[in-house]
């Protein structure tokens, strides 16, 4: 495979993701464990006016950007697609952000250069990793712009999630002959991970786990006709409960996971 670029599908990509409860609660889940666990997040005011230097890696279309930098921080936004970023830059905009966002044309790798290194206070790489043939080079990028004390959000297609839904819609071939790659051109990611071997690669990097989190696991378990009728704050405040404790992290649609850089 190829590291994938979602340009000419971009407007696509945020009907399908970002138009639905899909996407709200993957947003909502992983800015509420940053406010809970990133102390400078937690802060109503800045502490003593210093803004974080933070790098949404393969952000796509800026949701967190805007947020973060709404909140006072400094952000820089990378992705490959120029559509994805012609569609941020146009909301960076429209939030009234865009003196605290730079956006750079480039893969996360071209940003591992002496400028950006240990350069950042927070690091965001969400649903990247699915979408690449060499996760731990992406993941050695964004470790090399981490600040010591930094914050890696990195959230990934959760393989297990994958298997647990093909056993349940009785797809025996897929489950026999381990093929979950999703058809090339969709939206479906062609390389779910396994959040042990990323939690291996992370902690081989030098990071320690602070946080994990399973991303739409009530959600996606739940049958689309009863999906329907259950509200996006119902659902989310039940995601929220048991989407840290165990087994249920390892099992959501997405894992999230937060690390740190020791000091």
């Amino acid at each position: 495979m190829t590291d994938r670029n979602f340009d000419g599908i971009a407007e696509r990509f945020r009907k399908n993701i970002y138009g639905n409860p899909k996407g709200e609660l993957r947003l909502a889940l992983c800015w509420r464990e940053l406010l809970a666990k990133v102390p400078a997040l937690n802060e109503s005011v800045l502490p003593s006016g210093q803004a974080m230097s933070v790098w949404d890696a393969g952000g796509g279309l800026g949701q967190m950007s805007i947020r973060l930098a709404e909140c006072g921080h400094q952000v820089l936004l990378n992705d490959v697609s120029a559509d994805m970023l012609a569609i941020a830059e146009a909301d960076i905009a429209a939030a009234g952000v865009a003196d605290r966002v730079v956006l750079h044309h480039a893969a996360i790798q071209d940003l591992a250069t002496a400028e950006h290194r240990e350069a950042f206070d927070l690091v965001l790489c969400h649903a990247v990793l699915e979408w690449v043939k060499e996760p731990e080079d992406i993941i050695a990028a964004l470790v090399a712009g981490m600040r010591p004390g930094a914050y890696l959000s990195l959230m990934f297609y959760n393989l297990n999630a994958l298997i647990i839904s093909n056993m349940a819609k009785g797809n025996l071939y897929k489950l026999r002959d381990r093929d979950f790659a999703g058809h090339p051109g969709g939206l479906t990611p062609p390389a779910p991970r396994q959040p042990q071997e990323m939690m291996a690669i992370l902690e081989a990097a030098g990071l320690e786990i602070v946080a994990k989190r399973g991303i739409r696991l009530v959600y996606d378990l739940m049958p689309r006709a009863v999906r329907a009728e259950r509200s996006v704050p119902d659902v989310l405040a039940l995601e929220w409960q048991y989407g840290a404790e165990e087994p249920f992290w390892a099992l959501g649609r997405y894992v999230h996971l937060l690390c740190r850089r020791p000091i």
